[in-house]
């Protein structure tokens, strides 16, 4: 790696962090617009600004490909602009052997973003849901590890998974006595929302406990399904951390527990294969943004040319959204739709850089 291999990288790393810290600002200054008309006596001004400030690196991490296209056509078009790359290429460089310090600083973001939405971003939505449901009316109590509480009155309902389609994983409802122990519990292996606060409930064990009676017996009855009246389905939006948010490893234990228990995987294995795929996106925009560079350099028309490639980096990131939320309703396999999109942008920058590479160039790189 020489000197002028350092220089690109160091300006396309600088570029897409530059980009990613005013996004970043975008982001918490329409985020609290956005939760300024929730505050409230029990949510105040300090406690929404908590709330975005937790959740911006998440939404961060979801615009990060249109982060780092951003900030590599900023880098380098100033490059071009001061005409630094026109001597690079006027010593033999070629488009393509230019983009491999590209594709190293490229590396270098997607790991950096990774390590951002795998830790800090997927944390940060759900202590952000967490501290949302403290301060509710609805005392519903969140934790990744034990599921989510709920208690209404005499009746504590605790719910193993809950999954944003309307679907409850291993429910357990315990309901107290007048001096607070508990006389009766309710397990049921899945429950399905019927509207409002009606569940159908699957796999009941309903089973008495001799509260009254301390020398009677246990009462256990089974039913292979019920219908029940728990909580309004509202709830599941403040239980339920959108897979979108949830990092790799949690995705990848959610599809692991719905595959045992023979449920529907497509929305979590979909949002999984995203967050597996989305270094790939990095590079992919970064391949985009070099044969427009030189375009607009050559063209002399560098302002239409960057608006059109910016427009590109929308159309990637609403291309991937559609596919993601299309895949599971056509029965589309999830790894095929979420590789997809990346491999047919890689596949248009590889080889509008060889198109725009002279064969002799091509040769010498």
């Amino acid at each position: 790696m020489n000197t002028l291999d350092r220089y690109l990288i160091r300006s396309v790393v600088t570029g897409g962090l530059g980009a990613s810290a005013a996004f970043a600002v975008l982001i918490l200054v329409f985020g609290m617009i956005d939760e300024a008309s929730k505050i409230d006596a029990d949510y105040n001004t300090l406690q929404a600004a908590w709330f975005v400030v937790l959740t911006t690196p998440g939404y961060l991490y979801e615009l990060f490909p249109v982060t780092v296209l951003v900030g590599g056509l900023l880098s380098l078009g100033a490059l071009a602009a001061h005409s630094e790359l026109t001597v690079m290429r006027a010593t033999g460089m070629s488009l393509l052997r230019l983009a491999r310090p590209v594709l190293i600083a490229g590396v270098i973001l997607a790991a950096l973003g990774t390590v951002m939405g795998e830790t800090v971003g997927s944390w940060g939505q759900a202590k952000a849901n967490m501290m949302r449901a403290a301060v509710t009316d609805s005392q519903v109590s969140t934790d990744l590890a034990s599921g989510f509480w709920l208690r209404e009155g005499d009746r504590i309902v605790n719910v193993e998974r809950a999954l944003v389609d309307g679907y409850l994983i291993g429910v357990r409802v315990f309901e107290l006595s007048a001096d607070g122990r508990p006389e009766r519990v309710i397990r049921a292996a899945r429950a399905e929302s019927l509207g409002e606060n009606r569940w159908r409930l699957e796999q009941v064990v309903d089973t008495r406990l001799p509260i009254a009676e301390p020398e009677g017996s246990v009462s256990v009855e089974r039913h292979p399904a019920r219908e029940m009246v728990l909580f309004d389905r509202q709830v599941i939006e403040i239980a339920a951390l959108n897979p979108r948010y949830m990092n790799v490893a949690q995705l990848s234990e959610y599809v692991a527990y719905l595959e045992r228990n023979q449920l529907d995987t497509s929305v979590y294995a979909t949002a999984m294969w995203s967050r597996v795929v989305q270094p790939i996106s990095v590079l992919a925009m970064l391949l985009v943004t070099l044969p427009f560079v030189f375009v607009a350099q050559r063209g002399g028309s560098a302002g239409r040319w960057l608006f059109i490639a910016i427009l590109l980096g929308v159309a990637y990131m609403t291309l991937t959204q559609i596919v993601a939320a299309l895949a599971p309703a056509y029965g589309i396999s999830p790894i095929l739709s979420t590789i997809l999109p990346p491999a047919l942008f890689s596949a248009a920058g590889v080889a509008a850089l060889y198109r725009a590479t002279p064969r002799t160039r091509r040769q010498a790189a």
